[in-house]
């Protein structure tokens, strides 16, 4: 390490497109930075930035007292959560940016997190943020919530810039509802636009489908305020009509009839829609609510029910108010 441990301003754990991202935002803020990555350490193409420094073992992180960012996926959380655990890391205060639930529990990510580490020590980032426009200083606005307001700023201050404007807020867990659930509606848009259903099509998916994000967010007593946001309805707008969205993507795939395997292995990245439809699943049964398009999603996805049977179980569906 060239940097000395005293100079690191944060510590990033994930070196993916989105930890590039974060990366490039903090280093453009003046902002020292060690990277853990997992596999193959990444190239100067990939991060040619100053005061960025790389390590492999996530071990070497732990004696380290600076701010944590984690950029991975949800599902690497458990393993996170329990070496910094283990490694006696409880009151640094820890940044969360994955989107997503975990499939086999219905937890959020701070839900997971919070099993290791003081919730009072954590925050979430979410909002429309496309890591490819990030590393463009294209302008982007993101929410960033904890309960602790000293965390809160820590990170605010961290990354806060004319091109990446942080908004805060106190509901954690409404902000990681929109960003988890948009990637599940993203999947319906993008299979609506491989059928060619048309826009007509696409705008109803999007609104309704933001009724559905109110749904769970109510049932978990989160504030609408924060749905209708940049985690929100931000978010949704964003994925649901970029191609940039990995989500939409293979959404459009399923439909052409590509097996859901071959479709993500065709995206190359993590999709997190397929196992955010599993976790919502189980949080639908756990409330009893009603989602019948993230439900359609869950079951195309998991082999019930083919794309176009699912449009026509959607559309058949019994007339209803549109406010209840």
């Amino acid at each position: 390490m060239n940097l000395p441990k005293s100079s690191i301003d944060a510590v990033i754990i994930g070196s993916g497109a989105w930890g590039r991202a974060l990366a490039f935002t903090l280093s453009r803020n003046d902002k020292k930075v060690l990277v853990q990555f997992r596999n193959k350490k990444p190239s100067k193409k990939e991060f040619d930035l100053p005061n960025i420094e790389f390590v492999n073992d996530i071990s070497e992180i732990t004696s380290l007292s600076m701010p944590i960012i984690i950029s991975t996926p949800v599902s690497s959380l458990e393993s996170i959560g329990g070496i910094l655990k283990n490694n006696n890391i409880l009151n640094i205060p820890i940044l969360l940016t994955c989107k997503g639930i975990e499939s086999k529990s219905g937890l959020f990510p701070t839900e997971v997190m919070s099993k290791y580490i003081d919730i009072n020590n954590l925050a979430v980032m979410s909002g429309p943020s496309f890591a490819a426009e990030v590393l463009k200083n294209k302008p982007t606005a993101v929410t960033l919530a904890a309960q602790n307001e000293k965390v809160l700023k820590i990170f605010s201050k961290l990354f806060h810039h004319k091109y990446f404007r942080v908004y805060e807020a106190k509901d954690m867990l409404g902000c990681q509802i929109g960003g988890a659930m948009k990637n599940i509606l993203s999947v319906a848009v993008g299979i609506s636009d491989g059928l060619e259903l048309g826009s007509n099509a696409k705008a109803a998916l999007i609104t309704r489908g933001m009724v559905e994000i109110k749904q769970v967010g109510g049932a978990l007593n989160c504030n609408e305020k924060t749905i209708s946001g940049l985690s929100g309805i931000g978010d949704l707008v964003l994925t649901a009509n970029d191609n940039q969205s990995r989500n939409r993507r293979f959404g459009i795939e399923i439909a052409r009839g590509i097996s859901v395997e071959d479709a993500e292995a065709k995206i190359g990245q993590v999709v997190e829609g397929i196992n955010a439809s599993k976790g919502l699943h189980l949080l639908a049964k756990k409330y009893n609510l009603n989602l019948p398009i993230c439900n359609k999603v869950f079951d195309i996805i998991n082999g019930v029910i083919d794309p176009k049977s699912a449009v026509n179980d959607l559309l058949v569906r019994e007339q209803k108010q549109e406010f209840i």
